[in-house]
């Protein structure tokens, strides 16, 4: 029974809105509606934003200097911008469902704003000429590591603009206009934070944002989010192996196995307590016993199961999970899957 749980362990993990965890200076949240200190209509202009949108295979940044914030549909953190029609940033728009806006330190913006506005990332990889840092949120959402304010949007509407509405001030502009009619794309803010560079990371929050993390990594399947957060010298025993099984690769294999057996498992993070280097947690495991591979000798039957799943995770100085004890949940898989157990 020890075995098996450990192997439960193994399959369980969490995910955080993401935080530049290896520089000395830290994001810290915020809440739009009462810490917003920007006019509203002079922060697209001038200075501009960046726009960043895509996933984590492909993403792509540009200027903005048209935008809008205010209330929209009852919410006050609407944000709107807008993206023409032959920019490389609106086909990863079109199939988006979150994108980012950022703002940079005076002594970058101008810079990076002119570097973005002026190459398209049809012809090279901009963030590396400028030396910027890809990182992601907890929806997946790109962003970089150098911004001073990130606002995170999940859209909630597209359209193009309709040119038979137009007067006067846009069909000068679009008489006049390579780039075509813009299209916009209106967003609600799900996360804010900026670069806090007085404060040093506290350990215990970095940690339980890992852990938040990892409840992403664990549900995708994210071999590349594995490797930000699983220590490479860490070693789980499990019983599908004589040796103790490695890194993330590791870690990661059990997860496999387990969705060979439940493909639709899911791990979802229901609370954690921490200090320093433990992280305590919580979770609701569910599945359903439709896959092609055996689980505790029991052929698949289709049934579900439910049950609460407790796990410990350690960290080393970096903020990698190095171990991982389970103490609770094996039963609870096997009575869902008709097993009776005495």
């Amino acid at each position: 029974m020890k075995n098996l749980i450990l192997a439960l362990a193994a399959a369980a993990a969490a995910a955080l809105p993401a935080v530049a965890g290896e520089s000395e200076s830290a994001f810290r949240d915020f809440d739009v509606k009462k810490e917003f200190a920007d006019n509203p209509f002079t922060i697209f202009t001038g200075r501009g934003m960046l726009l960043c949108v895509g996933d984590r295979e492909k993403s792509n940044a540009m200027t903005i200097g048209w935008g809008g914030l205010g209330t929209l549909w009852g919410r006050n953190d609407a944000v709107t911008v807008y993206v023409a029609e032959s920019r490389h940033t609106k086909k990863f728009l079109d199939g988006a469902t979150h994108f980012t806006v950022m703002a940079f330190d005076k002594e970058k913006q101008a810079d990076i704003l002119a570097y973005m506005g002026r190459h398209s990332g049809r012809d090279g990889d901009k963030a590396a000429a400028l030396g910027l840092h890809l990182a992601y949120t907890a929806n997946g959402t790109p962003y970089y590591e150098e911004a001073k304010a990130v606002y995170e949007c999940e859209l909630m509407y597209s359209a193009p603009f309709e040119p038979k509405g137009m007067r006067d001030v846009p069909k000068a502009l679009y008489d006049d206009f390579p780039a075509g009619v813009h299209s916009m794309y209106i967003g609600r803010v799900v996360r804010a934070f900026r670069r806090d560079d007085s404060a040093q990371i506290d350990p215990i929050e970095r940690n339980k944002a890992a852990i938040r993390r990892f409840e992403t990594c664990i549900n995708e399947n994210d071999l590349a989010l594995g490797r930000e957060l699983i220590s490479e010298k860490a070693a789980f025993a499990t019983p599908v192996s004589p040796e103790p099984l490695h890194g993330a690769e590791g870690y990661l294999s059990v997860v496999s196995l387990m969705r060979a057996s439940f493909p639709d498992v899911q791990w979802k993070l229901e609370d954690m307590v921490a200090d320093e280097k433990t992280v305590a947690v919580r979770w609701t495991c569910t599945g359903t016993f439709t896959g092609k591979a055996p689980f505790a000798g029991i052929q698949p039957n289709g049934r579900k199961f439910s049950t609460s799943v407790m796990n410990f995770y350690v960290f080393d100085d970096e903020g990698k999970i190095i171990d991982d004890i389970a103490a609770t949940g094996m039963l609870g898989i096997l009575q869902g899957i008709g097993v009776v157990v005495q």
